[in-house]
């Protein structure tokens, strides 16, 4: 068999309150878009483009097609300001579903915040 090259694709997409909302619980932004079953994550990212904002103690974690990219993290970490990678290239995660990302609230809802997620991935063999 014969070794081809693989092309690397990057999905966006973006969590708005606004649009969303932000109550506790498993939201899929409307904003999105599907891995497809076998995908090879090997980077995901954030850029902040409105500040996260909780009357709480609100924490969120990020998923692609049921993968953990960020583990549950409270909203005014530092890893939420600005533009944040969470999944680097030594940590690929392969993907056994097909699905969209997700943005999971906890402990408190959200009040504000939009948030641009990119997953860069390529498709395993």
């Amino acid at each position: 068999k014969k070794m081809a090259i693989t092309r690397t694709y990057i999905g966006r997409c973006q969590y708005d309150f606004d649009i969303d909302g932000g109550a506790a619980v498993v939201i899929t932004p409307a904003n999105n878009f599907n891995l497809p079953i076998g995908a090879m994550i090997i980077g995901a990212w954030t850029d902040i483009k409105t500040t996260l904002a909780s009357d709480g103690s609100a924490t969120i974690a990020i998923a692609a097609a049921g993968t953990v990219i960020k583990a549950a993290t409270a909203f005014d970490n530092a890893s939420y300001v600005g533009i944040d990678a969470h999944l680097a290239r030594t940590s690929a995660a392969l993907t056994t579903a097909a699905g969209p990302v997700t943005f999971t609230v906890a402990t408190a809802a959200l009040t504000a915040g939009k948030v641009d997620i990119y997953v860069e991935y390529i498709l395993a063999d």
